[in-house]
């Protein structure tokens, strides 16, 4: 499955990188801006409803819906 358009699930494990998890999402977002993912996908974190994520999975879960 495909996140926002040319990100994979590959993708944003590399973004989020060494992230602890439970993790805020203000966290996860500034990690994913710190690993070089594009704009589009920190705002899609940002724009989330949830506070925080369990895991990457509920993560991809979460971004996934979004598209």
């Amino acid at each position: 499955m495909a996140l926002g358009g040319n990100l994979n699930p590959d993708d944003l494990q590399k973004y989020v990188g060494d992230l602890n998890f439970p993790a805020q999402k203000d966290e996860v977002a500034s990690k994913a801006e710190e690993n070089g993912a594009p704009q589009e996908v920190v705002d899609q974190i940002k724009g989330v409803d949830k506070q925080e994520f369990s895991n990457l999975g509920d993560l991809q879960s979460t971004l996934g819906n979004l598209l």
